[in-house]
């Protein structure tokens, strides 16, 4: 018995020896440099249960600078359309782009210095493929915005002196032309080649009207960009490191809130959201200074939602994470030092039971959240603030705060410390994956970055959240359940040709009824003009101011009386001899609203794609297709992109369950 006991206390001995040592501790300095201390008496993570191990071809190291690093984690996207997301890494003044085996696709230099944060994609041009765009910054002398295609060729390449872009950039349709803009944030000094603050580039490099929006001081954190009133046009929300604004999509301020040197910003982009699914936006954020606080804000207003704000114990770089649990929203957000530095709130500013987690370093990566076991609730995946024996952690937890063992910790190469657990599929496999981007920080030649691949086999459709402000487009705009919007255009729109007299016939179904104003008229536009305006219940148009083998563009647009004017996707048609119908004519979706599968009747299209609001691909599907599950997408409002041998067909759908 007394052996019994002894190898009890040799085993306490032990594990507090490993739990309670000098590590490595990671902090953000003044300047942006994560800057490292040695702490001692620290309680580590537990050991992880079977520990998930890296996937074949990973670790993966790469050179870095030797003071700045990478924060906010990858980027996971599937850029060949082959169903497997590709790993798109910004480091140094190169970016890389890795398949899921580590191997890599393509490579090129970064102009304007070091790449911070991770780069965002979308299909900015709509031409099918998608774009990835990377900002850099070199201290306080240059900065640059760098765009390439799909395969890695140059779009943009521009140097931006006196002007560092130590943001993330955001893609959204500003002035919509249907195309994105570059939306980003400059710290430009008076003789900058680009001015300090708010700017909105064409993929031509060129602002686009109301912008640059000047701002006075250094702006602090990723634009934020959502249609907070519901009028189809987006605003912006940035802040300097005291004054928060928000701007119109045409550059015009409408309202700032001055921290009065209280609070200030820094990195902690927030992040929109309607909590009540109802029209109300909420702006969900952190900020630091003599009165650090996380807060929820009427984001029409700025002033502070009931229960809000929630003052914490230290500074915080967190970017707030919120997600839908069940029925019910959660923020998650972090707190740099020790103590309670890990809270999750309901939208009314109470704190969860469980939490906040007391732990002796902070959480200030991106907060991701999935269902990595499979039993049907989310768990929250953390990286942390330490590094032991040159190791990091990426932590899980239950959402009563229980800390996950099963697989975790992961402990890759280096610090985890302002980055995150990526997830995606790199492989293909219809399962998810966490890929880590990580560093030493030792100040050395020798010093990598280290990007870490782990397969969870947890079916994709579990992930709620994965990347730095929750999307590729860096928008951080949540859209659940959105309201269904009310001014709507007409559909199904067809036409026909025949005969000996030039003529084009127009065909279409009345708009769905909606909570708008009545349906005034409609008008018929030929060529980008008004050619006829036609009665509410008109259902067809005969145009015969045409010459044979002439092709024009039509769109008809539904004008309400609230002045709602709503327009359908244009029809390319030709008056020509003989009977004849487009192709896409004979091609209609069904059912609208759609809560499954959607249905594509009449003639099949051999590819279709869904965009959302801000144009992000979201669903894709190849070959001949007659259906398409939508089950994976959020509620709300979609556009749908149907490719023909003889053109395209765009149609909008509602997803209502």
């Amino acid at each position: 018995m007394k052996k019994i006991y002894l190898l009890i206390i040799i085993l306490a001995l032990v594990y507090s020896a490993s739990a309670q040592r000098s590590v490595t501790c990671a902090y953000l300095d003044e300047n942006g440099q994560v800057m490292t201390e040695v702490v001692t008496d620290t309680q580590l993570p537990p050991m992880a249960r079977d520990g998930l191990t890296p996937m074949s071809g990973f670790p993966l190291n790469f050179a870095s600078n030797t003071t700045y690093k990478p924060m906010r984690g990858l980027t996971l996207a599937d850029l060949d359309g082959d169903g497997a997301d590709e790993i798109i890494l910004c480091h140094n003044e190169q970016i890389n782009v890795i398949d899921g085996q580590g191997n890599i696709v393509w490579s090129q230099p970064l102009v304007g210095g070091m790449a911070q944060f991770p780069a965002a994609v979308g299909d900015i041009d709509w031409d099918g493929d998608l774009e990835i765009v990377a900002l850099t910054a070199y201290g306080n002398a240059r900065g640059g915005i760098n765009v390439f295609d799909h395969t890695g060729v140059s779009l943009l390449s521009e140097v931006t002196n006196n002007n560092p872009l130590i943001c993330a950039p955001v893609l959204a349709d500003l002035n919509d032309d249907g195309a994105l803009e570059i939306i980003f944030c400059g710290r430009g000094k008076a003789s900058a080649s680009v001015s300090a603050g708010i700017h909105a580039w064409t993929l031509q490099g060129e602002e686009i009207e109301g912008f640059p929006y000047e701002m006075p001081s250094t702006p602090a954190f990723t634009p934020t960009v959502a249609d907070i009133n519901n009028d189809h046009n987006l605003e912006i929300f940035a802040a300097t490191t005291s004054v928060l604004y928000c701007i119109s999509n045409t550059g015009e301020t409408l309202y700032t809130v001055d921290g009065q040197e209280a609070y200030k910003y820094s990195y902690q982009s927030p992040i929109v959201v309607d909590f009540g699914s109802d029209g109300n936006w909420s702006l969900v954020g952190a900020c630091h200074g003599d009165n650090p606080n996380h807060y929820v804000r009427d984001a029409l207003t700025g002033e502070y939602r009931e229960g809000w704000p929630k003052s914490v114990s230290a500074w915080t770089y967190s970017a707030p994470t919120v997600v839908m649990n069940g029925e019910q929203h959660v923020i998650f957000m972090g707190v740099s030092g020790e103590g309670n530095v890990f809270y999750q709130y309901n939208p009314d500013g109470n704190v969860a039971s469980g939490f906040p987690l007391n732990l002796t370093s902070g959480i200030e990566g991106f907060i991701s959240v999935a269902d990595i076991d499979g039993d049907g609730a989310n768990e929250i995946v953390t990286s942390f603030n330490l590094m032991d024996g040159g190791n990091g952690f990426i932590r899980a937890w239950e959402m009563d705060g229980t800390e996950v063992l099963d697989g975790f910790p992961l402990r890759p190469q280096g610090l985890t410390y302002m980055n995150g657990a990526n997830f995606g599929d790199i492989d293909g496999d219809g399962n998810l994956e966490i890929v880590t981007l990580t560093y030493l920080q030792n100040f050395s030649p020798d010093d990598p970055v280290t990007v870490t691949a782990y397969a969870l086999n947890q079916p994709n459709k579990n992930l709620a959240f994965g990347t730095y402000k929750g999307s590729n487009d860096r928008t951080g705009w949540k859209q659940y359940n959105l309201p269904v919007v009310s001014c709507n255009p007409v559909t199904n729109v067809e036409w026909q040709a025949y005969g000996d007299t030039p003529w084009i016939g127009l065909l279409w179904n009345l708009p769905e009824e909606g909570s708008t104003g009545e349906l005034v008229e409609l008008q018929v536009n030929r060529d980008g003009e008004v050619i006829a305006t036609l009665p509410a219940d008109a259902m067809s148009y005969d145009d015969y101011d045409l010459n044979f083998e002439e092709t024009h563009i039509y769109f008809l647009t539904a004008v309400y009386s609230d002045g709602c004017e709503a327009s359908c996707d244009p029809v390319e048609a030709t008056a020509f001899s003989g009977w004849g119908i487009g192709e896409q004519g004979h091609c209609r979706l069904f059912p609208n609203p759609v809560s499954s599968v959607l249905n594509i009747e009449g003639v099949a299209a051999n590819g279709v794609e869904i965009y959302n609001l801000v144009g992000q691909l979201v669903l894709q599907q190849q070959g001949s297709v007659e259906k398409i599950n939508v089950e994976i997408l959020d509620n709300g409002i979609y556009f749908v992109r149907l490719r023909f041998d003889s053109g395209e067909k765009y149609e909008r759908i509602i997803i209502e369950r």
